[in-house]
C-alpha cells in the first residue's frame, strides 16, 4: 500500500476502535443500572457552588486514584440534606469509572428488594444469593439514598427486617471480597442509628466500609429546576 492508503487504513482503523469504545461504554453504562436521567452526568458539566466545592473535588480525587482506591478498599459515605445534589455527584463519579473501564453498579436498597421480589414470580429474575453475588464482584458499588427505606419501619417490621438482612448480606460480601462500596444518605451515621434504629451490625459494617465521610451541604437544586421548568411551561402558555 502508497502511504496515502496506509493513512487512510489508519484513520478508519482509529475510528472504527473509537466506536467500539463508545459502545463497550454504553453497554457498561447500562449495566451499571444507573437512570436515565443520570445516563450524561459529568464533572466537567457539573453546576460547581462554594457550598459544594470541596465534597467534588474530593470525589472527583476519588475516581482519579480509582486504582489505588480499589486496591486499598476505600469506600465513601455522602449525606447532606434532600435535594443537595448527593445523586448527580456520584453519578459523576459512577460514570467516570464506567468510562475507565471499571465495572460499577448503581443501586439502592428498595431496588435490591424489588429484584428478589421479581425472582418470586419470574424465572429470569435474580435471587437474593445471585443478587448478593453480582454485587460482590463489581469494582464499586454505589447504593443511593440510604435510610428512606425504613422511613415508618415501625407499621412494617417484618419487611425492615428483611430489607436489614438483604442489606447487610450484601454489605457483608463486598467487605469480604475487599471492594469499595459508595453510600449516599440525608442522614448521618449516627442519625441512622439513632433515629431509625438499625441493626447495630449495619452501622458498624458501614462505618468500617465509609473510609471517609463527606458531607454535601447548603444547595437546593431540586427547586432550581422545578422553578426553570415553571419558566419554561410558562412560556408555553402553561
Amino acid at each position: 500500500r502508497c502511504k496515502c492508503q496506509e493513512e487512510e487504513f489508519e484513520r478508519v482503523e482509529a475510528e472504527e476502535k473509537k466506536r467500539k469504545r463508545i459502545e463497550d461504554f454504553k453497554q457498561r453504562q447500562k449495566l451499571s443500572m444507573l437512570g436515565t436521567k443520570y445516563l450524561d452526568a459529568r464533572f466537567k458539566t457539573a453546576a460547581i457552588t462554594p457550598n459544594n466545592e470541596e465534597a467534588y473535588q474530593k470525589c472527583k480525587n476519588y475516581v482519579l486514584k480509582a486504582k489505588e482506591v480499589l486496591e486499598n478498599n476505600i469506600g465513601l459515605y455522602i449525606y447532606g440534606d434532600n435535594s443537595s445534589g448527593k445523586t448527580y455527584l456520584t453519578a459523576c463519579m459512577c460514570n467516570y469509572l464506567v468510562e475507565e473501564g471499571y465495572s460499577c453498579i448503581y443501586t439502592n436498597v428498595p431496588t435490591m428488594l424489588a429484584e428478589i421480589q421479581k425472582s418470586f414470580n419470574y424465572d429470569n429474575a435474580m435471587g437474593q444469593a445471585d443478587l448478593v453475588t453480582m454485587l460482590q464482584n463489581k469494582s464499586f458499588v454505589f447504593i443511593d439514598d440510604l435510610g428512606k427505606e425504613f422511613l415508618g419501619r415501625e407499621f412494617n417490621p417484618g419487611a425492615s427486617k428483611f430489607a436489614e438482612k438483604v442489606l447487610l448480606e450484601v454489605l457483608n460480601a463486598r467487605y469480604n471480597n475487599g471492594k469499595p462500596t459508595v453510600f449516599t444518605s440525608n442522614y448521618s451515621l449516627s442519625e441512622l442509628a439513632d433515629s431509625f434504629n438499625l441493626d447495630k451490625a449495619i452501622i458498624e459494617r458501614i462505618n468500617e466500609m465509609a473510609t471517609r465521610m463527606i458531607k454535601l451541604e447548603g444547595d437546593d437544586f431540586r427547586t432550581k429546576v422545578l422553578e426553570e421548568k415553571s419558566k419554561l411551561a410558562k412560556s408555553f402558555g402553561i
